[in-house]
């Protein structure tokens, strides 16, 4: 019985998570954006596949430059958010800059672990100002 309240729990905390983070995306439209790309990418990357990386590099970039603070909904805006949406952009250059050097896959897969780790961050930190 305690197995079944525990994965209960477990499932309920994913699902209020998930809800969140669908909140945020569906508020910011250039962030939801950004994130297709890099969900696509970084799963990808998971896996060992890195071509899709490799492809949507560019693509990864535009979509970084087209978020800002301008377009963030006012209720997301805070200094800690907008400092890591700086990082986001700098990390994205980066992996693409690896792709266009044609760096190591091991590389170019830790980059982008960190630059999916940056967009959680942003996820998170712009539910914890919504509330």
């Amino acid at each position: 019985m305690k197995i079944i309240k525990s994965l209960f729990a477990f499932a309920a905390f994913f699902a209020l998570n998930s809800v969140s983070a669908q909140t945020v995306t569906e508020r910011w439209p250039e962030i939801r954006a950004y994130h297709e790309v890099i969900s696509k990418t970084y799963h990808s990357s998971e896996e060992g596949n890195l071509d899709p990386i490799k492809t949507h590099s560019e693509l990864l970039v535009e979509e970084a430059e087209a978020l800002s603070v301008e377009n963030m909904p006012e209720e997301f805006r805070s200094p800690k958010l907008i400092e890591s949406l700086v990082i986001l952009k700098k990390e994205t250059k980066k992996v693409n800059d690896m792709v266009q050097r044609k760096q190591s896959d091991a590389e170019i897969k830790k980059a982008l672990a960190a630059l999916h780790d940056t967009f959680h961050k942003i996820v998170g930190l712009c539910k914890e100002e919504k509330k």
